[in-house]
């Protein structure tokens, strides 16, 4: 199964201060191993290095380990879509046809992105925002 992962779930995945790592982390593995295949989008690998250096955890993650974390666990793993200029018109007409304001324009991305892939399942904690942007043919979910 191909799965494209939101950032909500990749840096859960590598952060074992949070709540929601075991599941994140088991997802992760099951997606990187036998016929299986991770996939995330250029603009997801720049969202994870933001969010894993300002959680609000214990033990910080510094720019060079955020880095290092994206480096060594995603890259080498994962499939990682670049998206080009078609592909940030076509997130953008999509949301604004569906009259949808702010942020949900960067899940949209992700969305371009999963379908470029050929993925058939997202997974997200940001179910409501997947959902608005009519992924019928890619099942969204949580780990």
């Amino acid at each position: 199964m191909t799965t494209f992962f939101d950032t909500s779930v990749l840096v859960p995945a590598l952060v074992d201060q949070l709540g929601n790592h075991p599941a994140c982390f088991s997802a992760f593995l099951t997606a990187t191993s036998n016929e299986n295949r991770g996939v995330c989008s250029t603009h997801a690998l720049a969202e994870c290095f933001s969010v894993l250096t300002s959680l609000p955890v214990p033990r910080r993650i510094t720019a060079p380990d955020a880095f290092r974390l994206i480096e060594e666990s995603i890259l080498p793993r994962f499939m990682v879509v670049a998206l080009d200029t078609e592909d940030y018109r076509s997130a953008i007409q999509a949301v604004a046809d569906k009259g949808l304001t702010g942020g949900i324009i960067y899940d949209a991305l992700h969305v371009v992105a999963a379908r470029k892939a050929g993925c058939e399942r997202i997974l997200t904690y940001n179910l409501r925002h997947f959902e608005a942007l009519g992924t019928r043919e890619i099942t969204v979910t949580t780990p």
